[in-house]
C-alpha cells in the first residue's frame, strides 16, 4: 500500500487570461472546464460523478498560480541571480550528506542506468533541496486551477489532473492531502503525474512506488527518467569554451540538435573538454559573476534539459553535480 503522504518537470509556458482571475478563493466546480475534466474521469476512467463533483467543489482556484506559471524564475532572472538559489555552501554540504546517506542506492541507480550519482543527487537538490522542501500547494488545487483556466495549455493540465486522480485511486491516497509545486509537480523528484506514470520506479522493491516519502524510489525514478531520455554513460555534460572570431554566428542558448562540435569550432568555439567532431553541442552564453561566460553543452546536457527546458536550470543541475562530484573525490582522498 501507499505510504503515508507528506506531499521536467517544471512547466514554463504562457497561459491565456483566466476566468474570474480577480477572485481570491473560488471553487473549481464554478469553472466551465471543470465539467470537461469530470466527464473524462467518469466516461473514460470509471470515476463516480457525484464523488468527482464533490471533490471539485472542495478544490480551490488559485489565481496567483496562473501568474507564477507565466513568469518562472529560470526565464526572468539572469544566471548570476539564478545560480545562488540552487548552488551554495549549504546546498553542497546538504548534498554531500544526502549522498553519504544514500550511497548504496545511488550506486544501484547509477549501475542500472549509467546516470552519474552526482547528477541524480543534483536534480533532487535543485528540485526539492534533497527532499527538504516538497512544495506548499495542494496538488489537486494547483493542477485544477491550470486545468480550468481558459488558454492554450488547458488541455495539457486537464490530462495531468486526470493522471493525478488515477494515481491517487491506484495508490489509495486522498488527493487533497498531497502538496507540491504551483504547477502540480510532485514528490522528491517533482514529477508531473504523466512523468510519474511513465518513469517512476520501485528501486527498493518494496512493492510501492513512493516518490513523496521514499528518497530511494525518488533516486531510482530520476535516474530512470534521465536514462530513458538517452543518457550516455562516460560522455561529457558541458565544458567552458574560449571564443573568438565569428563565434556569435552560432545558434546560442538553444536546445535544437542541429549543431556539431566541428561546426561551432569553425566559428571560433574552442572547448576546454573536447569530444568527437560530430558530437551534438549547444553553444551557451551566460551572465556570470564576472561577466559573460561561454559554454558548450553536449548530449547529456540536452538530456538533463528534458527535466526542465531551461538553460539556467540545466546549467544549475550540472554545476551542482560537479560540486558534489569534486567534494566526493576530496573526501575519498
Amino acid at each position: 500500500m501507499f505510504k503515508s503522504l507528506g506531499r521536467l518537470c517544471l512547466v514554463g509556458a504562457l497561459l491565456g487570461p483566466s476566468l474570474h482571475a480577480e477572485t481570491q478563493s473560488q471553487s473549481l466546480l464554478d469553472y466551465p472546464l471543470a465539467q470537461d475534466v469530470i466527464d473524462t474521469l467518469v466516461n473514460e476512467h470509471q470515476f463516480d460523478r457525484a464523488e468527482m463533483e464533490a471533490l471539485f467543489a472542495e478544490g480551490e482556484y488559485i489565481a496567483r498560480n496562473v501568474e507564477n506559471l507565466a513568469k518562472p524564475a529560470e526565464t526572468t532572472k539572469t544566471y548570476r541571480e539564478y545560480r545562488p538559489m540552487f548552488i551554495s555552501e549549504q546546498t553542497v554540504n546538504n548534498g554531500k550528506a544526502f549522498m553519504r546517506e544514500q550511497a548504496d542506492w545511488l550506486a544501484k541507480a547509477e549501475q542500472r542506468t549509467g546516470v552519474r550519482r552526482s547528477v541524480i543527487a543534483a536534480v533532487l537538490g535543485v528540485e526539492t533541496r534533497f527532499g527538504g522542501y516538497l512544495g506548499r500547494h495542494r496538488t489537486f488545487d494547483a493542477l485544477g486551477t491550470l486545468a480550468v483556466t481558459e488558454g492554450r495549455r488547458a488541455g495539457y493540465f486537464q490530462r495531468e489532473l486526470v493522471n493525478f486522480l488515477r494515481i491517487s485511486r491506484d495508490q489509495s491516497f486522498d488527493p487533497l492531502t498531497v502538496k507540491g509545486s504551483y504547477a502540480g509537480a510532485m514528490g522528491h523528484p517533482q514529477f508531473m503525474p504523466s512523468s510519474y506514470l511513465a518513469y517512476a520506479i520501485d528501486l527498493d522493491e518494496d512493492g510501492d512506488i513512493d516518490i513523496w516519502n521514499d528518497p530511494i524510489d525518488a533516486i531510482g525514478s530520476v535516474a530512470n527518467y534521465l536514462g530513458e531520455h538517452g543518457w550516455r554513460e562516460d560522455e561529457p555534460i558541458a565544458t567552458r569554451a574560449h571564443v573568438d572570431g565569428d563565434f556569435q554566428s552560432v545558434k546560442l542558448n538553444s536546445f535544437d540538435r542541429d549543431q556539431t562540435l566541428e561546426s561551432v569550432m569553425q566559428k571560433g568555439w574552442d572547448p576546454i573538454q573536447s569530444a568527437a567532431p560530430d558530437a551534438q553541442v549547444h553553444p551557451i552564453r551566460l551572465d556570470g559573476e564576472v561577466g559573460a561566460e561561454y559554454w558548450l553543452g553536449y548530449r547529456n546536457f540536452w538530456v538533463i534539459s528534458r527535466y526542465n527546458r531551461s538553460i539556467s536550470y540545466t546549467m544549475a543541475v550540472y554545476q551542482l553535480a560537479e560540486e558534489l562530484r569534486r567534494s566526493q573525490q576530496e573526501e575519498a582522498g
